[in-house]
This record gives structure tokens, sequence and C-alpha cells, in this order.
């Protein structure tokens, strides 16, 4: 018998084995595919309430006095757990059909509650009605002060979007050395601010400047705090600038020699003359804590600080590229003798002070500043 060589017995081998496989694979019955999961044929009640959720507030809208309309609107609101853009749109209707200060519905004003509690920033629809308010104020337009306060008060998620308005278009413009907020403004800001402080939305640089340029009564509206640290004398230390600009050779005015003299002149046409005056002592970075002025000079004039705030709010400075206040720190008669300018509450962040002649020229001698770095 003849024997085959060994390479031809493995190639037989593997030819075998792959018709083996090919055998296998054509005559043996495929698994069913996976089928995908069933779409649900009904919706959980809490999505269900979601879906017509609309409808039920129209519905109320319709029949505001209709028990029927109001218990199914409020079933289903508090059925839904993620309230559609839709739902917190209609809360200014709502808002519209009871208004706080005539005998509305109060049913309506109960399912706009709950809106206001559980609606985003963005369509809330309380934080939406504030906003409203502060530009009809900005307009100089007569604003009804008991439902913006309510609206605020129940602003629930959009509460910190509805404070920002308040700070950045009643509040920061309370704290400029331009002239008193007009009276709409200072109304409505009266009853917005202390909400808003309650609910620590307001930055308290912000507040204390408010305060100290006196237009509106920022003062009864700053929570207690702790008494920043003192010098072993029980002072603030005196504060140094780190740099002086302005009128050229300007550091004899921040030296704490008052043998040295500053005479400076209104340049009201310079650009920076706004935030800088005739002569400014800048702090970098702002100090932390103002608490304290003195002035010696021949000459009335004014003192303003530059208080750095959050980019957007107050004035914007151009080379620092940074935002700031100015309230008036200290009105002066430049009799020649020490004049103290007391502040009704310390400053925070204040980044310059600055010397404002009131005529045309105004001897400096020295301006002292207390407080803490």
């Amino acid at each position: 018998m003849r024997l085959y060589p060994r390479r031809t017995l493995l190639l037989m081998a593997l030819a075998l084995l792959v018709f083996v496989r090919l055998y296998y694979v054509t005559h043996s019955r495929p698994e069913p595919a996976p089928r995908p999961p069933e779409r649900a044929t009904a919706s959980s009640p809490g999505s269900q309430a979601c879906l017509t959720l609309d409808r039920a507030l129209e519905g109320a809208l319709r029949d505001p006095t209709g028990a029927t309309a109001w218990a199914t609107a409020r079933r289903e609101l508090d059925a839904c757990p993620t309230l559609p853009s839709r739902a917190c749109e209609l809360g200014a209707a709502l808002d519209a059909r009871a208004p706080l200060d005539e005998a509305g519905p109060q049913a309506l004003r109960e399912l706009l509650d709950t809106l206001c509690q559980r609606c985003p920033a963005g369509l809330n629809p309380c934080s939406r009605a504030v906003i409203r308010s502060v530009m009809a104020a900005d307009g100089s337009g007569q604003v009804p002060l008991t439902a913006p306060r309510w609206h605020l008060e129940h602003a629930g998620p959009g509460t910190a979007e509805a404070c920002s308005e308040v700070v950045r278009n009643l509040l920061a413009p309370a704290a400029l050395d331009e002239g008193p907020l007009p009276e709409p403004r200072r109304a409505l800001l009266a009853q917005l601010a202390p909400v808003c402080v309650r609910a620590g939305q307001v930055p308290a640089p912000i507040l204390r400047a408010a305060a100290v340029q006196g237009d509106v009564p920022a003062s009864s509206w700053i929570p207690p705090s702790t008494p920043a640290p003192e010098t072993p004398t029980g002072e603030r230390a005196v504060l140094t600038p780190d740099r002086v600009v302005g009128a050229p050779g300007g550091h004899p005015a921040f030296d704490g020699k008052e043998s040295t003299s500053l005479d400076l002149q209104r340049t009201e046409q310079e650009p920076s003359w706004r935030k800088t005056g005739a002569v400014s002592g800048v702090f970098e970075p702002p100090v932390h804590e103002v608490s304290s002025l003195r002035v010696k000079a021949r000459g009335a004039g004014t003192l303003r600080a530059a208080v750095r705030v959050e980019s957007g709010l107050g004035l914007h400075d151009p080379d620092t590229q940074s935002s700031f206040l100015l309230p008036l720190v200290c009105r002066f008669k430049g009799t020649g003798q020490w004049e103290d300018c007391a502040l009704p509450v310390t400053l925070l962040d204040v980044e310059a002070i600055s010397v404002f002649p009131d005529k045309r020229s105004l001897a400096l001698r020295e301006v002292e500043i207390r407080g803490t770095r």
C-alpha cells in the first residue's frame, strides 16, 4: 500500500475541517434576532399629566371661577414632575387674569405661585415679571410696587435672575455720584433690594457703595457682619496707594507728609477725569476695606471712591478693562485744617480714591485713607 507524503495528509485534513465548518454554518438553524423593546402603549401618570398640563391651565384661564377647571389644572400641575416650557409661559396669562391689586380669582394666583416655585430661570414667570417692571421703571413709567415685590418673593429658581436685573439697573446706578435716581426707580429699588439682600443675591461691595452714596436707604438693607480686624491701637491702618495717577508728580497728595502740597486744576476734558479726577491714589489689587478718610486742603472739593465690581455693572474703565462704581465719600471745604470724612458704612474692594476740585484750583496737602488690605 502506497503511503501518501505527510504534507499531502495535512492538506487533506485541513480541507476536511473546512468542509465540516461550511456544512455546519449552512445547515444550522439561525438564532432569531433580538426584538427591540416594545414601545409603551400608555404613558406613566406623571408623563401624561405633563402632556395635558397646558390644556388644563388654558381651561382654568377660560373659566377662572370654575371649581372643576381649577381642580383639573391643580391635579395635573401637582402630578407633572418636570414642567414643560408652555406651562411656564402661561404664567404671564395667569398673572394678568388675577392681578394682586384687584379682587381677581385667587385660585389662578395659587397656580401662578406653583409655576413660579418650579419653573427654571429664563422661563420663570415671576422673574420675568420683575424684569419687565425694572425695564418699565428705566423708562420712567409708573410701576405698581405691590406686584413686583410679590413676584420677587415667589420667584423660586428665578430669584437670582431677577435680582441680577435689580442690581444691574437699579442698585448699581444708585452707587454713582451722577445725580439721584428718578423717583419711580428709587421706589421700586426700595421694594425689591431688601428681598434680594435676604436671598443673598446682592454683592456686598455694591450694597455698601450705594449706602455711602446715600441717595437710597441702602444702609438699612445691610445685614449685620463681623467687624474687620483692627490694629493693636484700635484703629484701622493708614493705607498708602501703590501708585498715583492724574496730576504729574501727584505723590505728595498721599505720602503721609503734611508739609508737602500739590496744586490741582479741573481737567474735565481729560478722558480719565470721570474716574481719576485731578489726582487719584490707586491700590493694586483693590484693598479689602476702607473705613474712614480725612483730607487737608486749601480750596473746596470732593473725594470719590472707585469700587471694583463684576464686569458689566456700573462704569467701564477701558484702560484696565474692569468695571467700577463711583460713590461720593467726602465733600470738604478746604479750610487748610484736617477735615474728617465720616462713612456710614465701610467700603469694600476699593481700587482708588480720587480728588475732584470744585473750582479751577485746589492746594491739596494730604489725603489720609484708613482701612485694611
